[in-house]
């Protein structure tokens, strides 16, 4: 039987046969030392297993290749479409995309392979930030789902970012993520115990991020299903007064009738809903904070690009860039979604109601106190199981329903650093109009007289919000006026090309 031997183990027969030649050399030690061949032989085997592991991180960055690449389609989509709060439309959650994800988390899922080399500690480290990232992106996608699919990626989502913190944790107490090898402690090097240390905290503080941004998901998972039903409501109540008037059809009927519906869509979009609301804000917040460590982590690299002594090798690097870069763009949308706020109507109300953090709304909580309310069917069982079971359902509702107020009671708080924000600006706005006015008072400055636009109809009654004492800002009201026109012109454009393309007439 022919066995493949590898380099190493016959550098090491060959030294074998040597000593066999001395006579100085007893045979007990000759044969001490031959008991080593099969340990080397399983050496040069492990060498030949993780020859493919550069491409397998080759693999691992163009799976964060597409995640960035979605991340950065739905900012463009936002950007054309001047919907500065960023709808998901290509980075949405399912399993296609928790595959992708998975297959791009892969490093701070490996338990077993070292990772020596500072790029190698960094990259493992910045994968992390990029799935803070990601799942920030992904938040506003969860109020397109049913209530079926909702729950069904909820949980597929929780399973894989627990896998994710398990490992980690894991890999935080065994030191492959601080970077406590031996031979840094045998080398005594002072710079290599203060990034061991450094290695860990950003690792605890990445993991304690992902937990809380998980239970940003599910906790508006929870409060999206009360909230459609809610806005389902409005929307009835304000279709009820879309009748059209009895008479002649006019175009501008038509057009004021279509506009109507378009300001229902627009302010009813329950992506919209999620994205000003305080989950929304406190998950943008956190991710900024989570870019600011991954930037610090890449300026700790600068200088240290060739120090990667994994077994991925130079793959390690491309990964390292690729999530960088998908981090630095893909905290754009969750960042702007803070600031989603100045879509309502700026005032001292409005202030004085985000400043009220331990206010928790009906619709936050009002799914879990129907699950309380409701009873689960029992057909054989006796009386005082059910009596157990009904207790125990109420207290673990009852937890769930204490531990979703203060999740909201957080993030509400963390939300007040963009409404400070927010607050400046306005009271920079009120200053700038109060000067504005004196400069004009004196005769200092001179106002041009411009025609006086078309005061538009109160489309008050047809904004669609979760609380009625937001009113949207007018000039959120103006934009989306602005792309109901673009869409008219759109189609009458389309409507003539056709009508021309069926008489036979071409434009060139």
């Amino acid at each position: 039987m022919h066995i493949n031997v590898g380099s190493k183990l016959t550098e090491y027969l060959k030294l074998l046969n040597q000593l066999e030649y001395y006579g100085n050399v007893p045979n007990d030690l000759i044969n001490s030392l031959r008991s080593y061949a099969l340990i080397v032989y399983r050496s040069d085997r492990q060498n030949s297993f993780i020859e493919p592991m550069p491409w397998i991180g080759i693999y691992i960055a163009i799976a964060s290749l597409f995640c960035t690449l979605a991340m950065v389609a739905d900012l463009i989509h936002g950007l054309r479409n001047r919907k500065l709060w960023f709808p998901c439309k290509y980075s949405t959650l399912n399993a296609a995309s928790l595959s992708i994800i998975a297959v791009a988390m892969k490093l701070p899922m490996d338990l077993s392979s070292l990772m020596p080399g500072d790029v190698d500690q960094f990259t493992k480290i910045g994968s992390m930030g990029f799935m803070y990232t990601m799942m920030a992106n992904l938040l506003p996608s969860l109020a397109t789902m049913d209530s079926k699919e909702l729950f069904t990626n909820i949980i597929a989502l929780v399973v894989l970012v627990i896998t994710l913190v398990v490992n980690v944790c894991i890999q935080i107490k065994t030191g492959v993520v601080s970077n406590t090898e031996v031979e840094h402690r045998l080398g005594g090097d002072h710079y290599s115990n203060y990034l061991s240390f450094y290695n860990q905290s950003i690792a605890i503080i990445y993991v304690a991020m992902i937990l809380m941004l998980l239970m940003i998901h599910a906790c508006s998972s929870i409060a999206i299903l009360k909230s459609k039903q809610l806005l389902e409501v409005k929307y009835q109540a304000a279709l009820k007064d879309q009748q059209l008037e009895p008479g002649r059809l006019t175009v501008e009927k038509l057009k004021k009738h279509v506009s109507n519906y378009w300001i229902m869509a627009g302010t009813g979009n329950p992506q919209f809903m999620t994205a000003c609301s305080a989950t929304g804000s406190a998950s943008g917040v956190v991710c900024a904070l989570s870019t600011v460590l991954h930037v610090i982590i890449m300026l700790f690299t600068v200088g240290r690009t060739k120090d990667y002594k994994s077994d991925y090798k130079w793959s390690m690097m491309v990964i390292l860039i690729i999530q960088f870069i998908g981090s630095l763009l893909g905290t754009i949308a969750p960042l702007c979604r803070c600031f989603a706020a100045l879509s309502f109507k700026l005032s001292i109300k409005w202030i004085w109601n985000s400043m009220k953090v331990f206010k928790v709304e009906s619709y936050w909580t009002q799914k879990l106190f129907d699950l309380k309310q409701s009873s689960i069917p029992f057909f054989s069982c006796s009386r005082k199981f059910k009596f157990f079971v009904h207790n125990f359902e109420v207290l673990i509702l009852g937890f769930c329903i204490g531990f979703q107020k203060a999740v909201v009671v957080a993030c509400k708080i963390i939300g007040l650093i963009p409404v400070f924000i927010v607050i400046c600006i306005f009271n920079c706005s009120c200053c700038w109009k109060w000067l504005k006015s004196m400069l004009i008072a004196f005769g200092i400055v001179f106002v041009k007289t411009t025609e006086q636009h078309e005061t538009n109809e109160n489309f008050s009654h047809y904004v669609l919000q979760l609380q009625d004492d937001m009113e949207l800002a007018e000039i959120t009201m103006k934009r989306i006026s602005k792309s109901f026109d673009r869409l008219i012109k759109k189609a009458e454009t389309t409507t003539l090309q056709s009508y021309e393309a069926s008489k036979g007439i071409y434009r060139f």
